[in-house]
């Protein structure tokens, strides 16, 4: 029996089952499935009517949060007895309707659509939930909601309305300003794109102002614990979180100078992606995507999986590749462009035994910073949601890995700058930590 095949296709059911479990929003759709869901109804005369309860359901909208995307989050979500479609089976759609309105009168709208040929009798033992996300920007709005069956003149309304309060304190206030009030932040497709958003295309204002040239590069780490290479879930939701602090250190705008990004892998000992010299925060998503999904966690080879001492010869070669590399930007009248590594990486072991530190350069041109990821993601249905998966219990299992910073320690004679990462809050504040460094290079 082929025990690595046997892990490929249990790692890839599981994704697509994990992906199908919940209804989520159909940004995916077309935008003219959209348009029709909106045109099928009389939602401008629904909403001249005001709130109507005909069809019952419960509506929630969820007290905004910052998110590791470093944009402010707000979940809306519209919950139907499981029974009521069970009832209406097995002809016809449900069909959710939200609009969102801003202070200026612009609207935004998305929907989600469940075939009612899909009712199954399992639904009769939870809440179904339509659930949308949305980034937003302090403010105040007014949300609409609306649900009918196709075909029925029946429907229910609910108006609401959404304050969003400014960060306190806010270290990187101007980093919203280019912004939309309002950008749906749910995937335009399954995969892995409810990961890292590609479908999102506001960027967040980032300048990197120096008084010389630097050469900014950012490490993150993505080598999948040994617990990972077995459950795939655990992978999944921690890759959550690495592929949104990426997403936003790729928006860095570094006015003197370049930023380039990559990806590690331990286990393969091999940089899985990488992209030199961003612009516009536009990290090549399908390559990102192509990669991961070439570096399955299923399929890593099981000599790989004995050897972990070997991620500390990886990381040590590559780290001493890339501090003895020549700046490629340009020279000045003070000298060569200062290197500024940014490296980012969950608490990982490199086995047993003495970890020895990496070796400064001779040429200590270089300024360090870590970043140690410790934030223990939700699984993606809660996150999105705010509720237990239906029929699913929270994985119980401990992840060992995190008791060890091996990456730490071999960074200790290279003197970073170290910051812990708990929370979204927390990245936010190290990077304002590290803007501001660089702005006195």
């Amino acid at each position: 029996m082929n025990h690595n095949l046997d892990r490929t296709l249990f790692w890839r059911m599981l994704m697509l089952a994990f992906l199908g479990l919940a209804w989520m929003p159909t940004l995916r759709a077309q935008i003219d499935e959209r348009e029709s869901a909106f045109s099928e109804a009389p939602f401008a005369q629904w909403l001249a009517e005001g709130p109507r309860a005909q069809l019952p359901w419960k509506t929630h909208i969820f007290p905004a949060q910052l998110s590791l995307h470093q944009r402010l989050s707000v979940r809306i979500q519209a919950e139907v007895d499981g029974n009521e479609l069970l009832r209406r089976c097995c002809d016809g759609r449900a069909v959710a309707l939200l609009q969102i309105t801003d202070q200026q009168g612009r609207i935004y709208q998305n929907h989600a659509i469940r075939d009612l040929k899909d009712a199954t009798s399992g639904m009769s033992q939870y809440m179904v939930h339509f659930s949308w996300s949305a980034f937003v920007l302090p403010g105040d709005y007014q949300v609409a909601l609306a649900l009918y069956y196709s075909g029925r003149p029946e429907h229910s309304v609910a108006l609401e309305r959404l304050h969003v309060s400014p960060l306190k304190n806010d270290p990187l206030a101007g980093s919203w300003r280019d912004l939309p009030p309002v950008e749906f932040s749910d995937p335009d497709s399954e995969g892995m794109d409810d990961l890292f958003l590609p479908g999102v295309t506001g960027r967040l204002h980032l300048p990197v102002t120096s008084r010389g040239p630097v050469r900014v590069e950012v490490l993150e780490n993505l080598t999948p614990y040994r617990i990972e290479q077995r459950r795939a879930k655990l992978y999944r939701d921690r890759l959550s979180g690495l592929l949104a602090i990426l997403k936003t250190f790729g928006q860095l705008d570094v006015r003197d100078g370049t930023l380039d990004v990559a990806t590690l892998d331990f286990t393969r000992s091999r940089t899985t992606f990488e992209q030199d010299g961003l612009q516009g925060g536009d990290v090549n998503w399908e390559r990102l995507r192509e990669a991961l999904v070439a570096n399955d966690p299923s399929v890593i080879d099981v000599h790989d999986l004995r050897d972990d001492a070997q991620y500390a010869v990886y990381f040590r070669k590559e780290m001493t590749r890339r501090l003895s590399k020549n700046s490629n930007s340009k020279n000045t009248e003070s000298g060569p462009a200062k290197r500024v590594f940014i490296v980012i990486s969950g608490p990982i072991g490199f086995g047993f035994g003495k970890t020895q530190p990496i070796a400064p350069p001779a040429d200590a041109n270089f300024v360090l910073y870590y970043l140690r990821y410790e934030v223990v993601p939700e699984p993606a249905f809660r996150a999105r949601t705010g509720l237990p998966m239906p029929g699913m219990i929270e994985d119980p299992v401990p992840r060992l890995e995190q008791v060890d910073d091996s990456v730490g320690k071999m960074l200790k004679d290279l003197k970073p700058r170290t910051f812990g990462v708990h929370s979204a809050e927390g990245l936010r504040k190290a990077l304002a930590a590290i803007l501001e460094d660089i702005s006195k290079m």
